[in-house]
């Protein structure tokens, strides 16, 4: 009888954790895009910046802090988004959802903000470490 009640909230949840889930990697995958094709269309900014002095930690600082601007302008745009949908539309139906949870918990959106720069920063860490290791001749002949 328990079960029976509760079978359609677990497979939301179910779907909901799935669903989430699936954004998570296609979130990583998609800032590993963006910071790979930027590094490869910078090559030749690299390639000068090293044989002008620059070293590979610069370099790979530059990286890094363009791929937390991008993390930054997401996380606030998401945060506002979720603040307006979940404060005004939906925190009453996601109430009936959850259970023993609180829709606008901010344990919850920290974590998963948390969550996002750490799969933020690991997704602009191998781009970051490709660009510390163009060779300035051949960037500089790159086109």
């Amino acid at each position: 009888m328990h079960d029976e009640i509760l079978g359609g909230n677990r497979i939301i949840a179910t779907l909901f954790s799935i669903f989430g889930a699936v954004a998570f990697v296609l979130s990583a995958v998609g800032l590993y895009g963006v910071m790979s094709f930027s590094v490869t269309q910078r090559t030749q900014e690299f390639g000068i910046r090293m044989a002008l002095g620059a070293d590979a930690a610069r370099i790979f600082r530059m990286v890094m802090t363009q791929g937390a601007w991008q993390l930054g302008i997401g996380l606030v745009l998401g945060a506002g988004g979720a603040a307006l949908l979940l404060g005004v539309l939906a925190a009453a139906a996601l109430q009936n959802i959850l259970f023993k949870v609180n829709t606008l918990d901010p344990f919850i959106y920290v974590g998963v903000a948390g969550m996002l720069a750490l799969v933020a920063a690991a997704s602009c860490f191998v781009p970051a470490r490709r660009a510390t290791q163009v060779d300035p001749i051949v960037a500089l002949r790159y086109e």
